[in-house]
């Protein structure tokens, strides 16, 4: 409250004194849902009510304020709020900032400290504190402290809070080249049980070292972190590491992109990797790169891999080539597996470690729990804006029962092959065509062997209309959902360029959203959804 109180009150000091030259912008989000959710059998009548306001005021003598005022009563996904959600105090000025308040930051590429938030999953790992940095010559410097109240809701609901102090240098002795490092000390209390009512209190020490050169039309980066934590009830001590690495090269008409990890931030045997609760595992303010195509098509991002940040071996490789002005070529291709082999042993109930020889090169040995995935895509322009896209990807997903051996491991195999038109017919009117087909087997179905199909017609009268149908079909008698058909309507409305109605109704299929190797499953809806954004 009294963060709050000491807030409002700078807030309505500085208003008095720069009335009269603020600069204000308004964003304002109403979401609103009424239906039923569904799971098997089971249909639950489900509404939401959202509401987001974001507030900045633009002062001179460079500081701005800003604010989130939310209302979740209750939201799609995640806790009910009611209240002031963020706000903050910002001074900007040549080669200097701080700030005071919520905010999120990326240390490199994510290993030690990346904090963001995706309302989509209710994942938000925003801070409370203050954040600085400095600029001066060759150096930059960065220093973050505060809080960090995170709510889990992607796995189950738990509650952890955590008290974080952390820094970052840069230093760049010549134009194309960057040495970096990073240092992050935080304190935990995360709970434990069904109920939540066993605490560990933890304490973690992240140092970080990375490595750029930019030259010309290449590119490097490399960083390698390590996890210390100490398990302060238990007196025990889990120690990980965590590398990631990039190299690109362009020239007139082609790119390629090579990326590599090697993520073992807590490296744990078959029973012990389950538990969603344990202290040890890489924490939710770090979030490394995936190193695996983030997909637009909706079949492709209904991911068959779950990431394991904690556990995880991988190469990502991607090229673009134009054939000419009109025509594009674009290939990728991705590999993961865990790094070391558990053997079960004689007793049944205990697992000894093997590790392997070349355990930071991803393998497809099906102990290892491999998946990998290629995916292809020819666009062409046939005029200014309009555009044919055809693509064609492959994944396959292997799950080894580490118990029962490879007779009762989890086989997934896709092809998926998306086809998109996209034709502008004046400046006023365009249309999209879009058709997504997916040949899937699936060793724990009972129909192995099934077929799902998505088309999506969409179409726009700018500035003012905006309109779509979708509508997905799927041959599996023994879905999850109990159902075969989806479909659903949207309608968009713009009253000017600062207000935008949207309204939809039909079911959707919901599935599985992922947000920087963060996933969650969706319940599927069907009813009654509008938004209306405004941006003053």
């Amino acid at each position: 409250m009294n963060r709050i109180l000491s807030f409002v009150l700078i807030f309505m000091f500085c208003s008095i004194g720069y009335s009269q030259s603020v600069q204000p912008s308004l964003s304002n989000i109403l979401r609103y849902g009424k239906g039923k959710k569904t799971l098997s059998n089971f249909e639950q009548s489900f509404s939401y009510f959202e509401n987001i306001t974001d507030v900045r005021l633009a002062f001179p003598q460079s500081l701005t304020i800003g604010f989130r005022l939310l209302a979740d009563t209750p939201p799609e996904i995640g806790d009910e709020f009611q209240g002031l959600k963020r706000r903050f105090i910002e001074f900007s000025k040549d080669d200097f900032s701080i700030r005071a308040g919520n905010f999120s930051h990326l240390f490199g590429r994510g290993l030690t400290l990346n904090l963001f938030d995706n309302r989509g999953i209710a994942y938000d790992t925003w801070m409370d504190g203050i954040k600085a940095s400095y600029k001066i010559s060759k150096v930059k410097a960065t220093i973050v402290g505060g809080t960090l109240d995170f709510r889990d809701s992607v796995a189950f609901t738990r509650h952890e809070l955590y008290k974080i102090r952390g820094g970052n240098i840069e230093f760049s002795p010549i134009k194309s080249l960057s040495i970096a490092t990073s240092f992050l000390s935080a304190d935990g209390k995360i709970p434990q049980g069904v109920n939540n009512t066993n605490i560990k209190n933890i304490k973690t020490e992240i140092p970080e070292v990375s490595f750029t050169f930019n030259r010309s039309n290449i590119n490097y980066f490399v960083s390698w972190a390590q996890k210390r934590t100490n398990v302060l009830d238990d007196k025990i001590t889990s120690l990980g590491t965590g590398m990631y690495s990039s190299l690109s090269y362009s020239a007139k008409g082609v790119g390629v992109i090579v990326d590599y990890k090697n993520y073992a931030f807590d490296i744990r045997d078959p029973y012990e990797r389950g538990d969603e609760t344990r202290v040890t595992k890489m924490l939710p303010f770090q979030n490394p790169p995936i190193a695996q195509k983030e997909h637009s098509y909706t079949l492709l991002t209904r991911a068959l891999h779950p990431f394991d940040f904690n556990d995880e071996v991988g190469l990502q490789a991607e090229t673009f080539y134009g054939i000419n002005s009109s025509t594009t070529i674009n290939f990728n291709a991705s590999v993961a597996s865990r790094h070391n082999y558990f053997d079960l042993q004689n007793d049944g109930f205990t697992f000894k470690q093997k590790k392997r020889v070349k355990n930071y090169l991803p393998t497809l040995d099906k102990k290892l729990s491999p998946y990998w995935e290629t995916f292809l895509e020819i666009e062409n322009y046939f005029e200014e804006h309009s555009a044919i896209r055809f693509g064609y990807a492959r994944r396959v997903n292997f799950a080894y029962n580490d118990f029962s051996g490879i007779a009762f491991s989890h086989e997934q195999r896709s092809t998926i092959v998306p086809i998109q038109l996209q034709y502008v017919v004046n400046e006023q009117y365009s249309f999209i065509a879009q058709s997504e087909h997916e040949w899937v087997y699936d060793s724990y179905n009972a129909q192995q062997h099934y077929y799902n199909q998505l088309v999506t017609l969409s179409s726009s009268y700018s500035p003012i209309i905006t309109a779509a149908i979708r509508y997905e079909f799927s041959t599996n008698d023994y879905d999850v959902l109990k159902q075969k058909n989806w479909l659903v309507g949207e309608f968009g409305y713009n009253f000017s360029q600062a207000h935008k109605l949207t309204i939809s109704y039909g079911k959707e299929r919901g599935g599985q959203a992922c947000s920087n190797g963060v996933c969650k499953y969706i319940q599927p809806f069907t009813g009654f959804r509008m938004s209306l954004q405004s941006q003053i």
